[in-house]
């Protein structure tokens, strides 16, 4: 599956979304009005406080990656994934989804939002990934204020654990913008604040940092090699460098070389 921002396609049956268009803000109130009282986390299916209370992190499934995260994207904080096309941004956000919405280890499923700003979410190549769409909530948004509005509203529902914030551009974007937008910082802030509030994990994908001193983890997705084949000529995997940027928790630097959207990851490299 490629990497980077993926050409529009049709929506999915499965896949609630805010469409972009007129009144587009009250478009996404709406939604989450109607949505709300169904918003539920995914936890357990038992009123399990002592459950709730413990460090709940959202990993990806790919174990060095998972490694340097310190088992995943902790809620209650704002993290970021950067790297240019082709690093693997799109892979890894579906692996998050997947390993989120499917669940593991006795852990049931979990809902999740996709704040998507350049239509680069492809519901099919989602699925595909083991994506269950019935749990997520596709958000369709252009305007970076009507996106911060959006994820700022989806972090207040406090009943998706796992929101996705995605600016990265690329020239698949049905926008056809290719630069991401100059966002102020006190906008960044906010958006902590609420995830911190509500224990929600906020990642953003872009393809550079973005949100400052207020990101605890920020990932860098360095890409290696691309490799393509059959005939026609078809994507089969992307080789990447995952270094740790930033982490809150433990020291910055460290890096593992994995493949994302092929064959098993390749072995730990020294950061």
């Amino acid at each position: 599956m490629p990497a980077g921002p993926l050409p529009a396609r049709p929506r999915s049956a499965q896949c609630p979304a805010a469409s972009p268009g007129p009144q587009r803000a009250d478009r996404i109130e709406a939604l989450i009005r109607d949505l709300g009282p169904r918003l539920r986390p995914g936890i357990s299916l038992h009123d399990d406080r002592s459950h709730r209370a413990d460090p709940c992190r959202h990993a990806c499934g790919l174990e060095d990656i998972d490694a340097l995260l310190g088992g995943g994207f902790p809620r209650g904080e704002l993290g970021e994934i950067t790297g240019p096309a082709s690093s693997g941004r799109t892979s890894l956000l579906l692996a998050l989804l997947a390993k989120t919405t499917t669940g593991s280890g006795g852990r049931p499923g979990e809902l999740a939002a996709v704040v998507d700003t350049t239509d680069a979410f492809d519901p099919p190549s989602a699925e595909a990934a083991g994506v269950d769409l019935r749990r997520i909530l596709w958000a369709r948004v252009d305007a970076w204020r009507d996106a911060m509005r959006c994820t700022e509203r989806l972090l207040e529902t406090e009943g998706l654990p796992f929101v996705i914030l995605d600016l990265a551009p690329g020239a698949a974007s049905a926008t056809g913008r290719g630069a991401e937008p100059q966002i102020p910082a006190s906008a960044w802030t906010r958006l902590a604040r609420r995830a911190a509030a509500t224990r929600t994990a906020l990642v953003v994908l872009s393809s550079q940092r973005r949100a400052g001193t207020e990101a605890r983890i920020v990932l860098e997705l360095q890409p290696a090699r691309v490799r393509f084949g059959g005939s026609p000529r078809v994507f089969e995997e992307i080789e990447t460098r995952a270094v740790l940027v930033r982490h809150r928790g433990a020291a910055s630097g460290r890096s593992a070389r994995v493949r994302l959207g092929g064959p098993p990851r390749l072995p730990d490299t020294p950061g």
